[in-house]
């Protein structure tokens, strides 16, 4: 590096990816910020630089670069450090020390792993650390590689692996070459089946018996206000992650503000909080948590705001104490997302959180707040005031809500004095086109009904409408979820 490429740098301020130090004095500092650079995507210290950010250089000797280089033995494992020197002055150097993202992380410096959040170094979570020496460990340590003893294909749902085939091969993530209907074919190439006994990852996938994994249960949870103190629907859902992801969205679609927009022919029901991202936060929580952890994914309905959280921390080349769009992404749990890839499930890795932030602004609402906090990662949606709701609603649309008490579920029609918006219970478009389809139609599963009914909405949507339907007496359903029929009470 020359003077004037250093100058540069040094004018150019400290940022997640430089720091400066006075001395070698402050040579365990440095040493620390190196081992979060190489934890994460690099960095570069500089010893030679005040506190008010001027290039001083100082006295460098023989005894200055053997210090140096015993404290460069500290790193666990070994690494060499590349070190420059650059003339300030006459007498004095500045020492410049440049690393790339380590090859075999995570790294320690004195018996401590290290990372970087924005231009601060800290110590790197248990979990975390845990998390990097399985992956330098090897690929086969994966939670979704390992496999529990009392499992086998009896308990996966072989339906919906044939069904993940077939949606692979109409969207060409699979080649059409593949015999979709061979589940345990599949089920090997998606590499999730050793011999004949399924992985964890096919079990969180499409598992059915699931009372061995702790990790396949959402938290659901809807309050009163701003905080926790008073809850108006509590629960907890056990299932894969298709089937999680679903039930999500049905309650997003119960507890939400929902408006009937008009488009072309159709009306479509919109949520206060886009779908589209809802759907893509949740489902990023579902295949990315940290499956060693026996945490929940939660889903939270506040007055205010909806929290999505999942066990787990920012991947360390993560540097900063967030996510953008288009950032690089390296999947905690890759066979997982590989087949919701195939499923369409989820897009290209990395694209999720640009698909989230681009939903919210086309909906005119705020992007998500993303963060990590005592082993969770946050993902936080602002809900729109009632001023903003009323406003792009038009004041008088019709809603669709239910209050929920401990005790009791009812639906009433009322204009609320404290929000001036008026709730009726009618039938949507999109209800009376399901009644009317489900009369001609009684053994029709949700997704037919999205493909042959001609209502402008997703499965997810139908789930809900269906279960208000059910709560309005308008249908009911004889006999069980599968190998039963719906009858419209008329």
């Amino acid at each position: 590096m020359t003077l004037e490429e250093l100058t540069k740098l040094v004018a150019e301020g400290e940022s997640d990816r430089v720091e400066f130090k006075g001395t070698t004095g402050q040579r365990g500092e440095a040493c620390r910020t190196l081992c979060a650079f190489l934890n994460g995507d690099g960095g570069t210290v500089v010893f030679g630089v005040s506190r008010k950010g001027k290039l001083t250089g100082q006295l460098v000797s023989d005894e200055t670069k053997k210090d140096l280089a015993r404290a460069f033995c500290d790193f666990e494992p070994g690494i060499e450090i590349p070190t420059e020197y650059v003339d300030v002055d006459e007498s004095h150097q500045a020492i410049v020390c440049r690393v790339e993202g380590g090859a075999q992380k995570p790294y320690a410096y004195d018996g401590r792993p290290y990372r970087r959040v924005q231009s601060t170094t800290v110590k790197m979570p248990q979990e975390q650390y845990a998390t990097l020496i399985n992956r330098r460990g090897g690929f086969q340590s994966k939670w979704e590689l390992q496999h529990e003893g009392d499992v086998s294909l009896d308990d996966v749902d072989l339906n919906e692996v044939t069904r993940t085939a077939k949606i692979a091969v109409a969207e060409g993530r699979l080649s059409a070459d593949v015999d979709v209907n061979d589940p345990k074919d599949l089920l090997r190439r998606f590499g999730l089946l050793k011999g004949d006994q399924p992985l964890n990852g096919a079990m969180a996938l499409f598992g059915k018996g699931l009372m061995y994994y702790p990790q396949c249960i959402l938290k659901l949870a809807w309050f009163k206000g701003k905080d926790k103190t008073i809850f108006l629907d509590n629960r907890m859902v056990e299932g894969n992650i298709i089937q999680l992801q679903s039930e999500a969205m049905a309650f997003c679609f119960k507890h939400l503000n929902l408006s009937g927009v008009v488009r072309g022919l159709y009306r479509e029901e919109e949520l206060e909080v886009p779908a589209d991202a809802l759907r893509e936060a949740i489902i990023n929580a579902l295949a990315h948590r940290l499956y060693t952890s026996s945490g929940s994914v939660s889903l939270a309905i506040y007055e205010d705001r909806v929290e999505i959280s999942n066990p787990g921390n920012f991947n360390p080349e993560i540097a900063v104490q967030g996510a953008f769009p288009g950032m690089a992404s390296t999947p905690r749990n890759p066979t997982i997302a590989k087949v919701l890839y195939l499923r369409k499930a989820i897009e290209m890795w990395g694209r999720g959180i640009g698909l989230i932030v681009n939903a919210c602004e086309k909906a005119r609402i705020a992007a998500p707040k993303i963060y990590e906090d005592h082993g969770f990662i946050y993902t936080v949606f602002t809900r729109p005031t009632v001023q903003e709701w009323k406003d792009k609603i038009g004041g008088g649309t019709t809603q669709t809500t239910t209050q929920t008490t401990a005790q009791t579920t009812q639906t009433t029609t009322q204009t609320t004095a404290q929000t001036g918006i008026h709730r009726s219970f009618e039938l949507t478009d999109a209800q009376m086109r399901i009644v009317e389809y489900l009369r001609e139609h009684p053994s029709a599963s949700r997704r037919e009904i999205v493909e042959n009914s001609g209502i402008a909405i997703s499965e997810d949507g139908v789930k809900y409408n269906l279960a208000r339907l059910q709560d309005l007496h308008r249908i009911k359903r004889v006999g069980p979820d599968y190998g039963g029929h719906w009858e419209v009470c008329d």
